[in-house]
C-alpha cells in the first residue's frame, strides 16, 4: 500500500510537472526534485520518463473507462462520455499520440507487459458493458471495444498540432487542421463503428 502511495505521489509530481513544460521538459532529476525525493529513492519506483509517461496513461485509461462504463448502453451517451472524458482527462490523447513512436519502445518488456495487460483489462470493461446493455455477442464486443480505442488513438494523432502553431501556415492547411478537430473527428468516427457494429448484430 505504501509504495502505490508513494508512485501515485510520483504521478501527480509528473502531471504537474508535465503542465508547467511540457511532456520535453519532464526530466528524472526535477521529478525527483518536485516529489521530494532523493534521485536514488525515485528510481525504485520508476526508472524513466517514458516509464512515468505509460503509468500516467494507464491511470487516464482507468479513469477514462470508469466514466464511459455507465453510458454504454445509448450511441450518443457513449459517444458523448467518451468525448468528456477525453476533455477531463487533458493527458490521455497527447500520450495516446505519443504511445507507438515514443513511449512504448522505450519500456522494458517487464513495464510493457504490465502496461499492456492493465489497459486491455480496462478496455474490456468496457466490453462487457456493451454485452450487458445491448445484447452483444462478445467477440463483436470486443472488436467493437478495440475500434473506438484505436480510433480515439488516431483523432488523437490527427490533432497534433505543429510546434510553431498554425497561424502563419497556409488557409488551406489550416482548413486541413481545422477539419481534425477532436470532437468533430471522434464523433463522425465512433458514429460509423456503432452504427457498423448495429448492422451486424441485428437480425436478418
Amino acid at each position: 500500500m505504501q509504495k502505490r502511495d508513494r508512485r501515485s505521489e510520483i504521478l501527480s509530481s509528473a502531471r504537474h510537472l508535465i503542465s508547467m513544460s511540457g511532456f520535453d521538459g519532464l526530466t528524472m532529476s526535477g521529478l525527483a526534485r518536485e516529489a521530494g525525493l532523493a534521485k536514488g529513492t525515485l528510481y525504485l519506483y520508476v526508472r524513466t520518463k517514458e516509464e512515468v509517461f505509460a503509468l500516467i496513461l494507464a491511470d487516464d485509461i482507468d479513469r477514462f473507462t470508469a466514466g464511459v462504463v455507465p453510458h454504454a448502453g445509448s450511441d450518443e451517451a457513449l459517444i458523448d462520455a467518451i468525448v468528456s472524458q477525453v476533455g477531463e482527462l487533458p493527458l490521455l490523447l497527447p500520450l495516446l499520440a505519443r504511445l507507438t513512436t515514443t513511449i512504448e519502445i522505450n519500456l522494458s518488456e517487464e513495464v510493457l507487459i504490465a502496461v499492456k495487460r492493465t489497459a486491455w483489462q480496462q478496455l474490456k470493461r468496457i466490453a462487457e458493458a456493451l454485452i450487458e446493455t445491448r445484447n452483444m455477442p462478445e467477440a463483436v464486443a470486443v472488436d467493437v471495444t478495440q475500434a473506438l480505442f484505436l480510433a480515439l488513438q488516431g483523432a488523437a494523432q490527427s490533432c497534433v498540432r505543429p510546434s510553431t502553431g498554425i497561424d502563419t501556415l497556409p488557409a488551406d492547411v489550416r482548413e486541413i487542421y481545422a477539419r481534425s478537430d477532436f470532437d468533430r473527428t471522434y464523433r463522425l468516427v465512433a458514429r460509423l463503428v456503432l452504427a457498423g457494429a448495429a448492422r451486424v448484430t441485428s437480425p436478418a
